[in-house]
């Protein structure tokens, strides 16, 4: 009989470590259902033979920010065996150049967080062309240059940020701003794009009054978040819809108007969970970064899955999941 290891079930049911361990220990309070669902789950694979047990085979290159990757890092050595493509802060050509190489052996899928330009969708549309199975992981691609998406709404994230701040400060003649990341990430665009459309039609008195490009970057996030509140000292908010928020407080901070402007942010990894527990960022929206690494690796593996939409939820100090890192 094979041994079933946790990460096996938690693949199998999409439920986070924490859950399946306490199932499986009885410890804490686990759902009926859940508990025999994951009780279920070990039976089965139990019953399998031991080569179906194994770790599913692919690759995975990632172009994202400093949080996100130690945490996407984390869940793909226990739930994967292939090559994880470290590209924080990367150019095109260093993403083209590892493209080119993992696209070379079309028996292996690839999973990729990368920009949706013209040249990589370019080379992955090839690619495809040739056999290879491609699943965009967080930032969706334009439909040609992958099978699957799996991720989240980034639309509906957007909208969720604008209702956030409209609720929480009232439709009432004030100024906020955006700090946008890429473009080119289709969830940057995505989330933007949410966001102001939400804004204009269920807050029509808030002013979306300017933005601050901060690539992804802390430095040039805090730079460019300077900027912005030198142009617009009033303003009551800040969505952020990409990475560097470690910079974007910082900024608000050296102004001294770090206890005063609402932020609302992406991710509750390292990098922005410390950021809400000390209150310098108010909400967060993020999804279990783990869950939708396995969700990838399905679709990845399974010629005939059509990718996930994941949930999201709306993270305070108060009600940190248990996918963010300890303090």
């Amino acid at each position: 009989m094979p041994r079933v290891a946790i990460t096996d079930i938690m693949r199998e049911t999409g439920l986070s470590r924490a859950t399946v361990d306490r199932a499986l220990n009885e410890r804490g309070k686990v759902h009926a259902r859940t508990q025999e669902l994951v009780r279920e789950t070990l039976q089965r694979l139990k019953a399998r033979p031991a080569a179906e047990t194994s770790r599913p085979a692919a690759d995975i290159v990632l172009r994202v920010g400093r949080g996100l990757m130690e945490h996407l890092r984390a869940a793909w050595g226990e739930a994967a065996d292939g090559r994880f493509v470290d590209l924080h802060q990367g150019r095109e050509g260093d993403v083209l150049a590892a493209l080119a190489d993992l696209c070379a052996d079309v028996s292996r899928p690839l999973i990729v967080t990368v920009k949706n330009t013209d040249a990589i969708v370019s080379k992955l549309a090839e690619a495809r062309s040739n056999g290879k199975r491609v699943v965009a992981l967080v930032s969706d691609l334009a439909p040609a240059a992958r099978d699957a998406f799996v991720g989240v709404d980034d639309r509906a994230a957007g909208q969720t940020a604008a209702f956030v701040i409209g609720r929480a400060l009232g439709d009432r003649p004030i100024s906020v701003g955006v700090v946008v990341g890429d473009g080119a990430f289709r969830c940057h665009e995505d989330r933007e794009i949410g966001f102001r459309t939400a804004l204009r039609a269920h807050f029509p008195k808030v002013a979306l009054s300017g933005e601050a490009a901060g690539e992804d970057n802390p430095a040039l996030t805090r730079e460019a978040v300077a900027g912005l509140l030198r142009e617009q000292p009033a303003l009551a908010a800040i969505y952020n819809v990409g990475g560097g928020n470690r910079g974007l407080v910082e900024a608000l901070e050296a102004c001294g108007r770090g206890g005063d402007v609402l932020v609302v942010a992406h991710e509750t990894n390292a990098v922005t969970a410390p950021l809400l527990r000390d209150n310098r960022i108010a909400f967060a929206l993020a999804a279990d970064p783990g869950a939708q690494l396995r969700a990838a690796l399905r679709a990845a593996t399974n010629p005939d899955h059509g990718g996930e939409c994941l949930d999201f939820g709306v993270y305070t100090r108060f009600n940190l999941p248990a996918f963010a890192p300890r303090a």
